[in-house]
């Protein structure tokens, strides 16, 4: 498999079982390999005719093994790019390959108060109907109007691959500090014309709220509250998978242990969404594989040990996903995941 690395690490749940099936040695997108920019990480998956990566960017000097933290407005701030996957990325495909990130990747960015210290962490879902992807992300400004810091946002578009075309709707009404919200749309039936849908949601709880407007989103209620191997905090992944059983498994992250940021997993029932059948016993892995997850030299770090599972899509093989995730908060990785039911 290349410079692959097979992972042999077991997690299963009663007759659930959830393993690491190849995991890229080396990141996919990293500065200056192939960013111009110094920070890229914590990706979306877009879909469709022109497939790829919408991820977090950011611009701080970095230094090898130097943790930077990076924030701020201006050239700091978080803008999101978007990098064209070149070939395929199935799970027989050695390492992915995409298109490089320079300034002409930005697709979407600040624009006012509301957003002045950056844009953050999207998370797509497209709605097969209308044609529309669902974009929520974080707003996050300086303080200087009476809006909440720490927000989650939503904003529209029929391309995300480019930087027209956006919608942008504001705040989708959740409290202050609300963000990573995960969109499971429910398809419109003869029965139920206007279906209610599920946002994912939060960090430290995610929570589980309940809308037929894709724009507005009640607060809901806790949903996942900790992990299986002793996490106190949890923070959604990407919008639920579907499996061949016709439930999902929801992606999750965790952190509060001393190994730092921590991919698991959450299967959700098909008939209840809200119902978990299976839970991760432990993480599907931990930040300390390589220094580009760690942040060590001869690596950069924006923050240390962090492996962040934010974009996922099935593969050709049965309820098999090819994942991709922020790396010390600096760089994207991958790997293959595979569900056994």
């Amino acid at each position: 498999m290349g410079p692959f690395l097979t992972i042999l690490t077991f997690t299963s749940y009663a007759t659930v079982q959830v393993r690491v099936i190849d995991f890229s040695a080396k990141p996919v997108l990293a500065y200056p390999l192939n960013s111009e920019f110094s920070q890229v990480f914590n990706p979306s998956w877009v879909s469709g005719a022109k497939p790829g990566l919408l991820s977090r960017t950011q611009n701080c000097s970095a230094s090898p093994g130097q943790c930077v933290r990076c924030s701020g407005s201006g050239g700091h701030a978080s803008v999101l790019t978007f990098s064209a996957l070149v070939g395929s990325d199935e799970a027989t495909v050695d390492p992915p390959i995409f298109a490089p990130v320079d300034a002409s990747s930005v697709v979407f960015g600040p624009h006012d108060a509301t957003d002045d210290f950056g844009t953050e962490d999207p998370r797509l879902a497209y709605e097969s109907t209308s044609g529309i992807y669902y974009m929520f992300y974080t707003c996050y400004n300086s303080g200087s109007t009476h809006q909440a810091r720490v927000t989650m946002c939503l904003a529209t578009t029929a391309d995300p691959t480019s930087a027209g075309g956006w919608t942008r709707h504001g705040p989708v009404g959740l409290p202050p500090d609300s963000k990573s919200g995960a969109l499971l749309i429910r398809p419109a039936t003869t029965a139920e014309p206007e279906p209610e849908h599920m946002l994912f949601w939060g960090a430290g709880t995610i929570h589980i709220s309940r809308s037929r407007n894709l724009s507005h989103w009640p607060e809901g209620d806790p949903f996942v509250t900790n992990t299986s191997w002793g996490n106190p905090h949890v923070e959604s992944g990407p919008p639920p998978l579907l499996l061949s059983t016709g439930d999902f498994i929801f992606f999750i992250n965790s952190w509060g242990g001393k190994a730092g940021y921590q991919p698991g997993w959450v299967i959700l029932s098909g008939e209840d969404s809200s119902k978990i059948i299976a839970r991760a016993p432990e993480p599907l892995w931990s930040p300390q594989r390589y220094s580009w997850m760690t942040g060590s030299a001869p690596s950069f770090c924006n923050v240390a040990n962090v492996a962040f599972l934010e974009a996922a899509h099935p593969t050709a093989e049965r309820d098999t996903f090819r994942v991709y995730f922020g790396g010390a908060d600096a760089v994207i990785g991958s790997a293959v995941v595979r569900v056994t039911l």
